[in-house]
């Protein structure tokens, strides 16, 4: 029966207002207390659930078992070290749930694992995930021999893995430096980055055209995408700026404003072959060493010390 309503085929009573000769009916007090111990009790036995549920949040835990893996959490954090690189020294660190007060990093992939001891170790980030902000290696606990070699990301920001910041792996909006050896990812807010990587890619031919002027390599042979598409900018000539006499240049082409006297050339263009040259082009340089565009397109500005040096021969 419906809350309140009546039943089919039921007749509705009326409630008693006593009989002649006999004592009017007490008011039920007992009645009314009982009901309002009951809903007393059970506003107490509400608020004990509650509590308890409190309890057992709160006694919860999401402490992890069994091999690390990937979304796990570990208690440290990866920030930005001057010797940022490719290769590089790396945290150790243990495993924790993510919920608890230490968590600090989450794992993006499992690289490898090992047993062995702990610190003064390297190894290659090659293979994370493009928002890594580095790599650590994790334990479960502090004297099991058994270590994971993690890709990380942050739990909160700064995070060093984002395009441009100088950490992580170098992909698409890093900033590299001009050293032969090792390509050092720096960020590209400092005023010492040489090429900025528009691309990343397995060959040559994959890199962007017609906005890769230069390419850098990585050495390691298990890259699967080696090659780092660099576009103008930085330390990289492109068309529209301007050089410097590179005539007793020891350490390659150097930038210069256009409006000063320092500007011998403009470039115009970078090619594979001088054929290829824009029509406003009245010179070029081509590069000794096998580089992705050997040609450079100028329109000289004023003469070089080897003009007029060879001048000074003609006369």
């Amino acid at each position: 029966m419906p809350p309140g309503g009546m039943g089919p085929g039921q007749m509705a009573t009326m409630p008693s207002a006593g009989l002649p000769g006999l004592p009017p009916q007490q008011t039920p007090r007992k009645k009314g207390r009982l009901i309002a111990l009951l809903a007393a009790g059970g506003a107490v036995v509400a608020v004990l659930l509650a509590a308890t549920a409190v309890v057992v949040v709160r006694n919860g835990s999401d402490e992890p078992s069994g091999p690390v893996a990937a979304e796990q959490c570990i208690d440290k954090r990866l920030d930005l070290s001057e010797k940022s690189s490719t290769l590089q020294t790396v945290p150790s660190a243990l495993r924790v749930g993510c919920k608890s007060d230490q968590a600090k990093g989450r794992v993006t992939k499992v690289l490898r694992t090992g047993e062995g001891t702990v610190g003064g170790f390297t190894f290659s980030a090659e293979g994370c995930p493009d928002d890594s902000d580095g790599g650590a290696r994790v334990r479960v606990s502090e004297n099991d021999p058994k270590y994971w070699d993690v890709c990380v990301r942050n739990l909160k920001g700064p995070h060093p893995g984002d395009p441009g910041m100088g950490g992580g792996q170098i992909g698409p909006g890093d900033c590299i430096s001009g050293e032969i050896a090792f390509n050092r990812e720096l960020p590209c807010s400092s005023s010492d980055w040489y090429g900025k990587v528009i691309a990343r890619v397995a060959t040559e031919s994959q890199c962007p055209s017609p906005r890769t002027m230069e390419i850098a390599k990585n050495t390691s042979s298990s890259d699967p995408r080696p090659i780092l598409c660099l576009g103008a900018g930085g330390g990289v000539v492109g068309p529209g700026d301007c050089i410097k006499d590179p005539t007793f240049s020891f350490q390659g082409l150097e930038k210069a404003d256009c409006n000063d006297t320092s500007a011998v050339a403009k470039v115009t263009g970078r090619v594979r072959t001088k054929n290829e040259c824009p029509a406003e082009s009245d010179s070029y340089m081509e590069a000794k060493e096998d580089t992705y565009l050997p040609i450079m397109c100028l329109k000289q500005l004023r003469p070089t010390l080897k003009d007029e040096i060879d001048d000074l021969g003609r006369t």
